[in-house]
């Protein structure tokens, strides 16, 4: 095999003997000469492709000539894909004495602190390494030259991403030294954008390694009216050799699914996090091992790289509302011989939808974008907190650093002042001299174990609502899917079943629903998860032209299907159209939940109206209103400078304190205290605002019965 000279023998005898490697793959071959050179590289390759194996093996040639001590940073975004992850670095590491360790939550201290004092490499998260920054081990940090980001797409876009962003600019600051970045995704939409997010401050040169290899994939779409999930998969089991992965959006549906297949004799163990941390590695281990046990289901708990062995077949018992998600687990398959097999069921109207946007950005190839916040205010409030309990002090080239992490840099320096004398007026800061300090309320923060955990902490997750059926959960909910409650009941689809809305508790985060009536879906069609505007759009383009892309079979039932849904969910062929339904005024947009949240949000800045609604694809003003004079309204949105759109969404949100929260919560975080109301009214509105939807909004056209 053709081998990088700058490799270290050992090394190559290593996978040579060891792992029976005769040569590297294609993948490999890419990779290793630009880690080699010490450039920060995003590789961007499928599930089991050897992407962990094509950045390690240029690491370790380097650990090999560097001093003993902690030199890599490895992030991952699940515990169980730490642990999955340390357990394959130990492999690789212990033949040459070199110490692979984890550090996450589940463990205590004394099992982290002896075994990552020895460590070359740190397999964490990153509220791990906000907490040893926040800690006196701080040091751990101090000589690091590696930084290695797994998953990058599973945390770009999140709270945890932007923190996850600031953290190498503060390993930087601390190190003195500018760490080579690497980082590993599955497919997305817009690599160049996460590069740069991953570069920051960087000043080595930078690539973009894509793997060119394509697993060849067969997607079989079916309806549960047709053939039964669980029988499905037993006709698979009789008729193939295949392992089978099959994929459910909630706990409740994959335990349903598993209850199905018992009944009818087959045993399918069900993985979840509700499942305990034990019982889940004895699943994995026993998938990977053995292979008289042949299928298992899983919630998004597998969705990412633990390695459980070649997998067949994934099958979907929902659809979910992302290109990328889809591939995601579709990835799962395909391994052996570059050959994947998918099956998909629809049965609802949304998954419906979802197909369609799915089969129209796969016959065009794409892949929504990820879009992460570049001027993250209130992140940057508590980053200056933690850095100045870290440093003792916050120093002008500190800050310069800091604020060229890709979350900080648009903001203005009149605003980072505002923000600093908020922290300093609030005591999360002090002034000592010309130097600024840690503060008192840091020090209350620091010093509690419930509000330290609530500052190191930034999970997205944290913020979704809890489904309660009859008192059990059934599953969680973006609460961005309750934004059309006004008035009128308020249903959504979760798990393929249609839900009604009784109570909705914020403090709580708890949603209590009833079944939705039989047969009837939503009013409104919405889902579980948030729907990106490109994926909306490919719906439309979808509802307005079909195409099947290759590899993708149709049954005569879900054939049938999609054409009685063509015949009674016809989009408009304008961009933007109005129609009267049932005394309210529909805005179709088709521009996903979060534009069509902002668009409600200037409808009601600028006309005053309160029972404005939005959903994935329509924004509904309920009042009553005329549909002439909402349509000239658009109009005159359209028309308006960007400046003075964005003044009289400030005025709205300062003077609707529970609107400002409920736009703010959107977001998953809980950062609001680190900066001042003008600044959060500021960054709220940036991250909502959509140009292009507004200026789209000159075009909208009125829909009247006759035209449809």
């Amino acid at each position: 095999m053709v081998i990088d000279p700058r490799l270290n023998q050992r090394l190559i005898d290593m996978f040579s003997y060891r792992y029976r490697w005769q040569s590297f793959r294609e993948i490999q071959n890419r990779t290793i000469p630009s880690v080699l050179d010490g450039k920060n590289l995003l590789l961007i390759a499928g599930t089991a492709s050897g992407k962990t194996e094509a950045v390690m093996i240029p690491v370790i040639n380097r650990l090999l000539e560097l001093p003993a001590g902690l030199k890599c940073i490895y992030f991952a975004p699940l515990k169980s894909l730490i642990n999955d992850v340390t357990s394959r670095l130990e492999l690789m590491l212990r033949p040459f004495g070199l110490v692979a360790a984890k550090w996450h939550g589940d463990l205590t201290k004394s099992e982290k602190l002896p075994i990552a004092r020895e460590a070359s490499v740190l397999v964490t998260t990153p509220e791990s390494v906000e907490g040893i920054f926040l800690s006196e081990n701080s040091d751990l940090l101090s000589s690091l030259e590696f930084i290695i980001v797994d998953e990058i797409h599973a945390f770009i876009d999140s709270p945890r991403g932007a923190q996850l962003a600031s953290l190498m600019e503060r390993i930087k600051i601390l190190s003195g030294v500018d760490q080579q970045r690497i980082a590993m995704s599955a497919t997305v939409g817009n690599p160049e954008l996460l590069l740069e997010w991953l570069k920051g401050s960087s000043d080595r040169d930078s690539v973009i390694v894509t793997d060119e290899n394509r697993t060849k994939r067969t997607i079989e779409v079916l309806t549960e009216g047709e053939v039964v999930p669980a029988e499905y998969l037993s006709k698979l089991l009789e008729e193939t050799e295949d392992k089978i992965l099959v994929f459910s959006y909630s706990r409740a549906r994959a335990e349903e699914f598993a209850a199905r297949a018992k009944a009818i004799g087959i045993e399918v163990p069900v993985h979840h996090s509700s499942v305990s941390k034990t019982l889940r590695l004895e699943i994995e281990e026993e998938f990977k091992q053995d292979n008289k046990l042949r299928a298992i289901v899983a919630t998004s708990t597998l969705e990412m790289g633990i390695d459980i062995g070649d997998i067949d077949r994934v099958i979907f018992l929902e659809i979910p509302p992302s290109t990328a998600s889809f591939l995601q687990r579709a990835g799962r398959a395909g391994r052996k011989g570059n050959k994947s097999s998918i099956s998909v069921f629809i049965e609802d109207p949304q998954s419906l939808y979802n197909l369609l946007g799915i089969l129209r950005m796969l016959s065009e190839g794409s892949v929504e974008p990820l879009l992460p916040s570049d001027y993250h205010l209130p992140l940057l409030g508590h980053q200056l907190i933690g850095l100045a309990k870290t440093r003792g002090f916050l120093s002008t080239e500190d800050l310069a650093l800091l604020k060229k992490a890709f979350p900080f840099r648009k903001v203005e320096t009149e605003e980072f002042g505002i923000l600093v004398n908020h922290l300093v007026k609030e005591t999360f800061l002090a002034r000592r001299g010309l130097s600024l300090i840690s503060g008192a309320a840091t020090a209350e923060i620091l010093g509690s174990g419930k509000e330290k955990m609530d500052f190191v902490v930034l999970f997205p997750g944290g913020f979704e609502y809890s489904v309660q059926l009859s008192g059990h959960e059934i599953g969680k909910i973006h609460p961005a899917v309750l934004s059309s409650s006004s008035g009128d009941e308020v249903s959504f689809l979760l798990g393929g079943r249609s839900y009604l809305v009784k109570e909705v508790n914020a403090a709580r985060k708890t949603v209590t629903v009833i079944p939705g009536s039989c047969g009837k879906t939503p009013s409104w069609f919405g889902g579980s998860s948030l729907m990106t505007k490109e994926f909306a759009r490919s719906i439309r383009s979808s509802l307005n032209e079909l195409k099947i892309p290759d590899g993708v079979s149709l049954s005569s039932d879900a054939s049938q299907m999609l054409l009685d849904f063509f015949d009674n969910h016809q989009a408009s062929s304008a961009l933007i159209s109005l129609s009267e339904f049932k005394k309210s005024i529909v805005i179709e947009t088709f521009a996903g939940d979060m534009s069509n949240i902002f668009l409600s949000l200037c409808i009601k800045a600028v006309s005053g109206l309160k029972a404005v609604s939005a959903n994935w694809h329509s924004v509904v003003v309920r009042s009553g209103a005329d549909i002439d004079e909402v349509h000239e309204m658009l109009f005159l949105i359209s028309n308006m400078e960007g400046r003075e759109m964005s003044g009289l969404l400030s005025t709205y949100l300062l003077e609707t304190p529970t609107e400002l929260r409920k736009q703010y919560d959107l977001f998953g975080e809980k950062l609001d205290k680190f900066v001042p109301e003008e600044l959060l009214v500021k960054y709220v509105i940036l991250r909502l605002y959509d140009s292009s939807l507004l200026e789209e909004l000159s075009e909208a056209v009125i829909v009247y019965p006759s035209d449809t």
